[in-house]
């Protein structure tokens, strides 16, 4: 990614916030600085250390933005006096790496005291207003004025218009956190991916019901539900009770079901779940919200957790030979003509509660789409193309394909027939071809492979018709390209790239994090990724089928009779 080296987040370092008093000496050569003080964390914000260059004032100027302390002060005191009163930066952070500064070229009319420096770096991505992350690529440029004071020391008198940020400085100022909002049909509660100043920790709960309260992120904004009614802000500061209790006391839902009050409890207690261990007591206006309880953990809201994964008795399945059979050590054909040969099965999806099964068959002018109930006949819907992508079951009751890479069709079921319709999906190609295709297990977002890159959209169906928005692009490291894709859960994915030295990826949601497998015991072309329901990821190769089941794990064979020209698949 912009030639910057891939790993994980380390979203663990010391980062300053709030506000603190200035001590200023009364001398001629004033040295600020400004204590931050909130529970346990007192970090001084002071100037660049005397001396400092142009250039590494430059540098550390990229370093320090992050830190949003007093209106970014850490950032100001690299700043000419006016400049530092004066300077408002644009919303949003654009984050970098690879950070270089140069001299530039001096005009021949620039005063003695005066340096032009020239600013470069890798993009990374850009924090958007509603904190969430939007990846970008390619090289950034600007050019900074430097003055120096009568003292001697240099200040930056024409900052860039917006925060840049090295990333870096951003990884360990801000802490990714997912915040959870209502799947499609309201049934259960879905991550969106935000990032939150990390410190102070105690202040973090407060942070994420910020977020919560203020709605989803504008990208996902027709494609989750909340059951927090607008208007609905915390009354009271997020704290620890004396008894070590988190406390959210929200203001005047107005007149809910206990329905909605369930599932507002829900949304609450996920989200705290990632920044504190504490049991959730949830207040109205200072009285319970749910009567029969007061205090709540993720088991008590267990049932709205979103589906994740397939029923535990749906099988996994395997297309072998253009048959489908088991995925076990016996690997015996399934029931039906999808098992028996009497359909040229080239790919197939099994619906996430196993009763339902789709194909993709050969016909004698290209490939068609067939539905129905695992073990039986599975009906042609008149959909056909020259190619199709692996079915993605979106619940047991709509299955999403991309004919011949253009179109993007939904089967849904009314409870007696199947009936297809085109998906809206010219926001997420941009005219590129749609190699892959793979809709998350809440039903709530689409991963395509589209021109070697992975697009992740938002499902928007609240009109009836199906409309994929707002792209999130996921590029991936230089000279690579992505060739599969598939959801290890809500908010992560696995990414197979043409890479023999990095060929599987785990890759966040929202792109930020793309962290190696180990490309141990595979060769290229990988041709299939799948994972299961433990979140165990299954690829393909030429010589076989192979297993792992953290990032760190070397790949091993897949004990199954069989070999790499399968597609292996589990239910979803």
């Amino acid at each position: 990614m912009s030639g910057r080296v891939v790993r994980g987040l380390a979203l663990l370092v010391v980062v300053l916030l709030a506000s603190g008093c200035a001590a200023i000496p009364e001398s001629s050569d004033p040295k600020a600085v400004e204590w931050v003080d909130e529970g346990n964390t007192t970090t001084p914000i002071n100037p660049p250390p005397s001396g400092t260059d142009p250039l590494a004032l430059v540098r550390s100027f990229v370093d320090s933005t992050a830190a949003p302390a007093s209106n970014h002060k850490a950032a100001r005191l690299h700043l000419s006096t006016g400049m530092e009163r004066n300077w408002q930066p644009e919303p949003g952070m654009l984050v970098v790496d690879n950070v270089d500064t140069i001299p530039a070229p001096q005009q021949r009319d620039t005063p003695r005291g005066v340096q032009l420096v020239s600013l470069q770096a890798d993009k990374v991505g850009r924090l958007l207003p509603d904190q969430s992350f939007q990846p970008e690529t390619g090289e950034y440029r600007a050019q900074l004025r430097v003055e120096q004071r009568p003292d001697g020391e240099w200040r930056i008198t024409e900052p860039p218009p917006g925060l840049v940020v090295s990333e870096n400085s951003f990884s360990a100022t801000y802490r990714q956190v997912p915040v959870y909002f209502l799947d499609h049909d309201s049934g259960g509660v879905v991550p969106d991916l935000r990032y939150v100043v990390s410190q102070p920790v105690s202040t973090l709960p407060g942070r994420v019901i910020d977020l919560l309260t203020s709605g989803p992120s504008e990208r996902y904004r027709g494609a989750v539900n909340t059951a927090i009614p607008e208007g609905v802000h915390p009354k009271t500061n997020t704290s620890e009770a004396t008894d070590g209790a988190l406390e959210v006391n929200l203001s005047e839902l107005g007149e809910v079901t206990p329905q909605t009050r369930k599932l507002v409890a829900a949304q609450v207690v996920y989200s705290l779940q990632s920044v504190s261990s504490a049991r959730v007591r949830l207040k109205e206006e200072g009285m319970p919200l749910l009567p029969d309880a007061q205090d709540l953990r993720p088991t008590d809201v267990a049932e709205f957790e979103g589906t994740d994964g397939a029923h535990p008795d749906a099988p996994a399945l395997a297309v072998v030979d253009e048959r489908l059979v088991y995925l076990d050590r016996r690997a015996n054909p399934v029931p039906g003509p999808a098992g028996s040969g009497e359909y040229d099965v080239l790919r197939a999806g099994l619906a996430p509660g196993g009763d339902h099964l789709s194909a993709v068959t050969r016909v004698p002018d290209g490939v068609e789409l067939r539905v129905g109930g695992f073990g039986s006949t599975l009906s042609p819907l008149g959909l056909r193309g020259n190619n199709m992508s692996k079915p993605s079951w979106r619940g047991d009751s709509e299955v999403w394909t991309a004919v011949d890479g253009r179109d993007v069709v939904r089967v849904r079921s009314d409870g007696e027939s199947w009936s297809a319709d085109r998906v809206d999906v010219r926001a997420l190609t941009g005219g590129e071809p749609i190699a892959d295709l793979r809709v998350s297990p809440d039903g709530t977002r689409v991963a395509a492979v589209v021109g070697g890159k992975v697009a992740v959209s938002g499902i928007d169906d609240s009109d009836g018709r199906a409309v994929l928005r707002e792209p999130n692009v996921l590029s991936g490291p230089n000279d690579t390209s992505v060739t599969g894709v598939e959801w290890r859960g809500s908010d992560s994915l696995v990414v197979l790239t043409d890479s023999n030295a990095a060929p599987v990826f785990d890759v966040s949601a929202d792109g930020y994090q793309w962290t190696p497998y180990t490309s141990a015991n595979l060769g290229q072309p990988l041709s299939v990724v799948t994972v299961d329901p433990g979140r165990r990821v299954i690829v393909a190769d030429r010589s076989g089928l192979w297993e792992a089941r953290d990032t760190n794990d070397v790949w091993g064979l897949l004990q199954v009779p069989i070999g790499g020209g399968s597609i292996p698949f589990f239910p979803g």
